[in-house]
């Protein structure tokens, strides 16, 4: 049962030939298959004696039929005869294309052999006539120089320990130390075992030197497992583990990687004309702000895989959501405006649909713009892992081609590491602006890049431009995405309220189309309304009506900005608005001044012609408010304080009522006025101290003299009332 489990168990096979030959090559070779995995000077010396066996049995068929002996055999004495040897020699030369001499060459260096005593040829002869079936000449014949040389060990096996000790205590640790390290550890060791030694009688233990310390390690470890002990397991991986060795897409757009990469990109801002105006603390943030902006500059790329074609490019100043969102804006367009722009004679890749998109966990690419983006123009997004070079390794070397071709060449270089450059001043010699990158980059990716030979697995040597045209003509590409779909998912969106001249954005840009304003009226639009555009092309917009079922597309209205980008439109925009400070100042005080002249000549006109003042002063607006909201305002009745309401003052038990005289009866009459009670006579005193009112229309002179000065009323005698008349007592 056991042996029928072991034949089950994978690699188990039946050796047939070990009982004839009992593996003796095998054995021979010291263990190895076959003389393969020996060296070349080995095998080379086995295909010159095998030669010579072969010229060895045409020289025995020769001799059998010269003498008519079919049993005729060789002998060590026959063989070594000089003619034998000149015959054998001159047939091996011709078998194995090396000149075998049978004499020693005279004078100089050479190449060439010397043929073998005869005892020796017939040593490889029987060798070689006695190989059973399935055994190979050259591992017969093959010198075992391999077997060379003293294979005991020198070392006893308390110091090895002693040296594993040391390794695993000190030399295989994250920290990378070195042999010395390791070496000075374990003498510290062997010196403590020596004391141990020396007591019990013991000889000394002898501290190996450093490289016996690192055959040593070697003999344990291999250099994988040296890597992963001493780099850790994640750079051992991205540098010992398996490439990639397969075809990842074989249509244009079915794959793609993208990845972003800091550069050292120094700008200027000294331009002449205005360095100068500044002052100096001006001047001195501008040198601040320079300094800053020299170290954040960022490339985002995207490589297709099945062509090696760049499909986008981008230079953003930090990597973010919005850089990425242009870099699938460019791939997914018309490149030929760059094209135009700085002169290339090359063609880039054509708008196409992005199917597969790889990118890294990078801020600006991993984020939810960005994913929900991709979403929506109906793309797969993966994000790869972490210092896995093989998950993406296209793009990545897309960079280093990139770096070594065009940025080693340009000023402000700073290197790949820090320190790489430490005689360069790379700031004091950075006088490239974003525009000149940009136009270095756009010239590369289009013109040098795709006409360069790419020996990438897949490519064999070929150009990425012809792969992209080949492809092309076989398999096509990915349809690119819906014009509608892309503004929506990667371009620009606001919210504003229709008009009847269409859609208004960003303080200036006007959109309309015959189609929008039906729909307007048919649905009743009143609110506001969502716009997108596509940065990169402001020639057509998407409009998106509430309960509108689809979206509309409007043209631009301002043909003075057809074929421009947005950030054109917009410096356009404010390089009209930007004006010279002193010529504003001139403007400035020439309106200010005509507005007062204007001023002094109306005053003038009504003082002429003595027209009235239509105006009023702050004290006149006041006094005649005060005249305004006097008397406006209406108050509630109130009850007078012991008085009787109308109906009640017959009623003896009301409020207010009060009896007249003794007893319970109640006395009703008429009072007769007294003379004191006549009409004043015309010269009273009081009458005549009243003020009549002054007409309103009066002149301020008339209503002046008409006030006479107030003159005090003499006090009058109290007056009494008469007893009543017509008393008659109530029933």
């Amino acid at each position: 049962m056991r042996l029928v489990e072991h034949l089950k168990l994978p690699g188990a096979r039946i050796d047939t030939d070990l009982p004839m030959t009992g593996g003796r090559l095998a054995q021979r070779l010291g263990g190895f298959a076959s003389t393969q995995a020996l060296p070349a000077a080995q095998r080379e010396m086995a295909q010159v004696r095998l030669a010579l066996c072969r010229a060895m049995e045409v020289y025995r068929e020769a001799l059998r039929t010269q003498h008519g002996d079919a049993s005729l055999e060789l002998s060590d004495r026959s063989v070594d005869r000089p003619e034998a040897l000149s015959f054998i020699a001159d047939v091996a030369s011709k078998i194995c294309a090396r000149k075998i001499r049978v004499q020693p060459h005279r004078g100089g260096k050479s190449n060439d052999l010397q043929i073998y005593r005869g005892r020796t040829l017939m040593k490889y002869f029987r060798a070689y006539e006695g190989l059973g079936t399935g055994e190979s000449a050259l591992d017969a014949l093959v010198p075992l120089d391999h077997l060379r040389g003293n294979r005991k060990g020198r070392i006893c096996g308390r110091l090895r320990d002693l040296m594993t000790e040391a390794w695993e205590t000190i030399g295989l640790d994250l920290k990378k130390p070195s042999v010395s390290n390791v070496h000075g550890y374990l003498e510290a060791k062997i010196s403590e075992e020596n004391k141990r030694r020396v007591r019990n009688g013991l000889p000394k233990l002898v501290v190996p030197c450093l490289r016996t310390l690192r055959e040593h390690r070697d003999r344990l470890l291999t250099p994988t497992e040296i890597l992963v002990a001493t780099d850790g397991i994640r750079d051992a991986r991205n540098k010992r583990g398996r490439g990639s060795t397969d075809l990842r897409a074989l249509m244009i757009g079915e794959v793609v990687e993208i990845d972003e990469c800091r550069l050292s990109l120094v700008t200027s801002a000294k331009e002449a004309g205005f360095w100068e105006r500044l002052s100096d603390d001006q001047k001195e943030v501008l040198e601040s702000v320079d300094k800053e902006i020299r170290k954040r500059w960022c490339i985002l790329v995207m490589i297709d895989v099945a062509s090696r074609m760049p499909l986008a490019w981008v230079i953003s100043e930090e990597p973010n959501a919005e850089a990425t969102l242009a870099l699938f804006r460019m791939a997914t367009r018309d490149k030929t405006r760059e094209k135009a722009l700085y002169g290339c004679t090359g063609e880039p890749a054509a708008p196409v649909g992005l199917m597969h998109v790889k990118n890294d966990n990078g801020p600006g690419l991993r984020n939810v713009a960005c994913i929900e983006a991709l979403m929506g123009i109906d793309s797969i997004n993966s994000v790869t892992r972490s210092y896995a070079a093989t998950d993406k390794p296209h793009v990545e070397r897309a960079f280093g081609t990139l770096e070594m071709n065009v940025m080693k060449l340009l000023p402000g270089y700073t290197g790949r590491r820090a320190g790489e450059l430490p005689g360069y001043d790379a700031v004091e010699n950075g006088v490239i602006r974003v525009e000149q990158l940009h136009e270095f980059l756009t010239s590369y990716f289009i013109d040098e890049y795709p006409s360069t030979r790419h020996f990438g697995f897949g490519m064999n040597g070929r150009r990425p431009y012809e792969v992209y045209r080949h492809i092309n003509e076989t398999r096509g590409q990915i349809p690119p995405v819906d014009p509608h779909l892309r503004r929506i998912n990667l371009g620009w969106e606001q919210e504003v309220t229709p008009t009847d001249e269409g859609v208004r954005v960003f303080e200036g840009l006007w959109f309309n189309s015959t189609e929008l304003q039906v729909r307007r009226e048919e649905l009743g639009v009143t609110g506001k309304v969502k716009v997108f555009v596509d940065p990169d092309d402001m020639n057509l917009a998407t409009v998106v009506l509430p309960r509108g079922m689809h979206p509309i597309e409007v043209q631009i209205q301002v043909t003075a900005f057809a074929d421009m980008t947005l950030p054109e439109i917009l410096k356009l925009m404010a390089e009209q608005r930007r004006e010279n400070p002193d010529i504003a100042e001139f403007h400035h005080d020439q309106v200010m001044r005509t507005r007062l002249d204007r001023h002094e000549k109306i005053t003038a006109i009504g003082v002429e012609h003595g027209l009235s003042r239509s105006y009023s002063t702050v004290n006149e607006c006041k006094a005649m408010a005060r005249a305004v909201f006097s008397g406006a305002r209406v108050q509630r009745p109130q009850a007078p304080v012991a008085a009787t309401r109308p109906g009640d003052v017959t009623s003896l038990h009301a409020s207010g009522v009060y009896a007249i005289g003794d007893g319970a009866v109640v006395f009703d009459g008429t009072a007769e006025p007294l003379a004191s009670d006549a009409a004043p006579d015309r010269d009273d005193p009081v009458s005549r101290d009243v003020e009549a009112p002054a007409k309103p229309d009066a002149p301020n002179g008339e209503r002046r003299t008409a006030a006479a000065p107030p003159v005090k009323a003499p006090a009058q005698p109290a007056r009494t009332l008469s007893p009543p008349k017509d008393l008659k007592e109530l029933e």
